[in-house]
């Protein structure tokens, strides 16, 4: 990948694993009447324009490099994304109250956490494909599990705005979900996208190993080290349930590295996933040694020697 496109790919990131971890937190039956609904539409709307501000970045990447605008939407699957929409279409039988969506019913919680592990576990091919040579396949190998995580965020906010449709009037639920921030793949590269590109930067920081940045892009590596795209599906078209459960205990033990304590993260936990978040936050400590040296250096080096290579012995 282009040198200038390394930074806002580790912000990338950075910035949608903070909203999937506020997405998680809404799944919790302490936040019944606290908003669930309006914020996890918010943040799954940031997530996917966050994303796709990047995606843009490299659509522009490409023109500069002479690609066709064809050869381009081609490659951003234009055609097929998956929008958030005004007009969702109510489920056949499906029929919610207000005082019935006071907690978020488990069926949908279980659909949540699949569509955050689903992103999850894209975002460590997207920063290791970031720090690799640059070749021909490049776009591909970035563009590919962004474009995935950007449609199933999508649909993701298809389905709230279909579990609120009889309780949200059709202005309420475009405002929640942010429709008209959208970044439509087909309109790439935008204008937006070239001024962002000239403002790349931000992962050449100086940063050490107490820095969230640093223990959260740790997390990711160690999750990649674990499931390295093999065997993540199910027959039934579902993530494993070990895979699911590690890209989620990842996100849990983010939270507990935000917080820098031992209090329980404020979603729903049983005690093997409370435990199994904090095997994960512990085994961070060993591999902060590796991945950050004893001075500071820039954040996009330090994703390169997280990415670069894979230290043995190191599970999650």
């Amino acid at each position: 990948m282009p040198p200038q496109l390394q930074s806002p790919a580790i912000e990338c990131a950075v910035e949608t694993v903070g909203y999937l971890r506020e997405v998680l937190q809404y799944t919790a039956p302490r936040f019944a009447n606290h908003g669930w609904a309006r914020m996890c539409m918010y943040r799954v709307a940031d997530a996917m324009d966050t994303i796709g501000r990047f995606v843009d970045e490299i659509a522009v990447e490409l023109e500069r490099v002479g690609a066709e605008r064809r050869t381009i939407r081609r490659l951003l699957k234009a055609d097929g994304e998956h929008l958030r929409t005004a007009h969702p279409t109510p489920v056949a039988g499906l029929r919610l109250t207000k005082r019935g969506l006071r907690v978020m019913p488990e069926w949908l919680v279980h659909k949540v956490w699949e569509s955050l592990a689903f992103v999850m576990l894209r975002l460590p091919v997207m920063l290791r494909s970031s720090v690799q040579p640059r070749n021909a396949l490049w776009p591909g190998r970035c563009l590919s599990p962004m474009i995935e995580s950007m449609d199933r965020l999508g649909q993701l906010a298809n389905l709230f705005a279909t579990v609120h449709v009889d309780v949200l009037d059709e202005h309420m639920l475009a405002r929640y979900q942010q429709l008209f921030q959208q970044r439509p793949r087909v309109n790439m590269p935008s204008p937006e996208g070239h001024r962002a590109l000239r403002l790349g930067g931000w992962g050449n920081s100086m940063v050490g190993p107490e820095h969230y940045e640093v223990r959260l892009l740790v997390l990711l590596a160690m999750l990649n080290e674990r499931h390295d795209q093999k065997w993540w599906m199910g027959g039934n078209g579902e993530l494993h349930p070990q895979v699911r459960n590690a890209a989620v205990g990842t996100l849990n033990a983010v939270e507990i590295e935000l917080e820098m304590g031992d209090a329980s993260p404020r979603h729903r936990l049983t005690d093997g996933e409370w435990a199994y978040a904090q095997a994960i936050s512990a085994a961070l400590r060993g591999r902060l040694a590796l991945a950050v040296p004893s001075c500071d250096e820039p954040l996009v080096s330090v994703v390169r020697n997280l990415f670069d290579r894979a230290p043995a012995g190191i599970h999650l």
